[in-house]
């Protein structure tokens, strides 16, 4: 099986399109409107598309030289192969970010979605399958009102009808961390933001968020910034468990793709030079028919965006029902049932579905395209991915990479009915294979992180307690036996003082290396310093060992290397490395050391 982000299905579905261009108001369904003239070559100008088994062969060197006054030859060669029945649709995106087409087809996105697809909609009642929990509205919320009214932070209450009570989330990027002039709620300010925000001084990106919540009719918005208090004396480290709350339970979430900071804004006008490219042709008195520029890029547009770089906002759009992605290039809306772009087109692909899922993890649980649950290896690969995703992501503040995912570890959790906690879950061979992970080719070392005395401590077991990217050792499924010895520390629910404490070590029982392998080593350990530095005390732990009757030494072991971590204790020792070694490399001959891995 093979997760591919790059490949994506198109699916046709011209009655949602026809929906919204007989309302009339497209107004970039007119090319003249822009001031675009057709420029066709005399090869192009006479292209009859409707003729049966039309089909166009061209010279290479011919179309070189046509280019550069044809809008048709100009363009790359990409919709071949696709099949005849079309998707209808438009040939450009408007300059402004914000018109009444946008606002209605937006408000008919949420409309086809809340008549349509009934697991994208809330869960006001009971928890959802298998992971999903019910509505719980968040300890604040600011109260928008309509356009002229008051904006103030409302604290809701237990007697709010939490599926009455609709409020849109922002997913946005703080910017500059350095910078002084965040807009946010602190202590000082928590009592005159109850009672009134001048919407003036808001910074633009929090205005558009306010200006579309109000054009989608949504009385209620949620921003981090200003929901959550700030500072040493706030309440980040107890609202920043809520975010599955928050994100879930959200009517929707924008997200400000295209906003640099809290004072970009994301309703700004696009570069002309985005707007793509497109010809017209003309069939008598039928309408015109457009050929036009590639422009429906989920992936340069959304995912590999400079938003999407931010660690926390990989839960955000997971734990999200919907989204609607503002970025540079058009608007783009994300739920259970695929992703619709500003042009019409609506499209699909299997591992932007696992992340988009509105039940998330289900379709890593149960295939909908195979109608079957899915397999264990099938289950390893999309957790991997995911961790692999999140562990590339980047942070103001990196002690926040132990925290940022807590709800999508949550959610992943109750999915796989398995316990999980800093990227490490304990069930069957999952917890063993979590354990295996490694610094990616591209990172040449990986190194701790400084926790505070007040955040979640996370042990070096983790690749949550080292910075940069990280992948996993490939290990071909069922092709290994799994040492039992090894145990979970996640087998009883965690508290904060357990995570503070002792109770997260992994016991195991280490083994002496062999002396003489300390070069063939360098390339297993997370940073370069415990190769190049002061020589320490290196052990392994055997997490697994390739099946068959052979004797050990002959066999292909996956190991932790540890180090002793004298600062707790004598037989508590750090992991500094990972790595798949012959059993020749390891001193069977010796006692076995029993050791905590912290």
């Amino acid at each position: 099986m093979q997760l591919d982000i790059h490949v994506w299905d198109y699916l046709v579905d011209n009655d949602f399109a026809f929906k919204i261009i007989d309302a009339g108001d497209s107004p970039a369904l007119d090319p003249f409107s822009h001031g675009q003239t057709e420029h066709l070559c005399d090869s192009c100008k006479d292209l009859d598309f409707w003729t049966t088994g039309f089909h166009i062969e061209d010279d290479l060197s011919e179309l070189k030289v046509r280019q550069e006054n044809c809008q048709f030859c100009s363009m790359s060669v990409l919709g071949l192969n696709l099949p005849a029945s079309l998707q209808v649709g438009l040939p450009q995106v408007t300059e402004a970010a914000r018109t009444p087409y946008q606002i209605r087809l937006i408000n008919t996105w949420i409309k086809e979605c809340d008549e349509n697809h009934p697991k994208c909609r809330g869960l006001p009642q009971k928890d959802g399958p298998g992971s999903r929990k019910a509505f719980q509205l968040p300890t604040r919320l600011i109260d928008i009102g309509q356009p002229g009214s008051k904006i103030k932070l409302y604290e809701t209450r237990p007697e709010d009808k939490t599926e009455n009570l609709k409020y849109i989330a922002l997913s946005h990027q703080w910017g500059d961390p350095t910078a002084s002039n965040h807009f946010r709620t602190t202590t000082q300010n928590y009592a005159a933001h109850l009672n009134s925000i001048d919407f003036y001084k808001l910074p633009d990106t929090f205005k558009d968020a306010v200006t579309m919540t109000r054009d989608m009719g949504i009385r209620y918005l949620w921003i981090d910034s200003i929901c959550i208090i700030q500072g040493p004396d706030g309440d980040f480290n107890t609202e920043s468990q809520k975010m599955e709350d928050v994100f879930s339970s959200a009517y929707c979430v924008i997200a400000a793709s295209c906003a640099r900071d809290q004072w970009d804004g994301f309703l700004k006008n696009r570069p002309e030079s985005d707007l793509r490219r497109f010809a017209t042709f003309r069939n008598g008195r039928d309408p015109p028919f457009y050929v036009c520029q590639f422009l429906d890029d989920f992936n340069a547009d959304v995912l590999e965006g400079p938003l999407n770089k931010r660690g926390w906002v990989l839960q955000e759009r997971v734990l999200a029902r919907r989204t609607i992605f503002f970025t540079d290039k058009q608007i783009y809306w994300e739920c259970g049932n695929g992703v619709r772009c500003e042009t019409l087109t609506h499209m699909k692909n299997e591992l932007a579905a696992f992340l988009g899922d509105p039940n998330f993890p289900e379709i890593a649980i149960h295939s909908p395209r195979a109608d079957r649950d899915t397999s264990h290896g099938e289950k390893i690969l999309y957790y991997q991915d995911l961790y692999k995703t999140y562990s590339r992501l980047a942070f103001s503040k990196l002690e926040d990479r132990g925290v940022a995912m807590n709800g999508l570890e949550q959610r992943l959790s109750r999915g796989f009915v398995c316990n999980g906690k800093f990227g490490i879950l304990d069930d069957k061979s999952l917890f063993h294979r979590s354990l295996l992970w490694r610094r990616a080719v591209t990172v040449t070392s990986m190194e701790k992180i400084s926790f505070p005395a007040d955040r979640q401590q996370v042990p070096s077991w983790s690749w949550m307690a080292v910075k940069g990217e990280m992948d996993y050792i490939p290990v071909p499924f069922d092709t290994v036996d799994w040492e039992t010895s090894l145990k979970s520390p996640l087998r009883h629910t965690l508290t904060f003082k357990d995570e503070q404490s002792r109770s997260m070590e992994i016991r195991a029982k280490a083994n002496e290396l062999v002396h003489g392998y300390g070069d063939d080593l360098e390339e297993f350990f997370d940073r370069v310093s415990y190769h190049k530095g002061t020589p320490r005390r290196i052990l392994c732990v055997v997490v697994g060992k390739n099946k068959g009757s052979g004797r050990a030494e002959e066999k292909f072991h996956y190991v932790l290397l540890v180090s002793p971590e004298p600062s707790s204790g004598p037989w508590v020792y750090e992991r500094v490395g990972a790595g798949k070694i012959p059993g020749s490399w390891i001193d069977f001959t010796r006692p076995v050391v029993e050791i905590g891995i912290c």
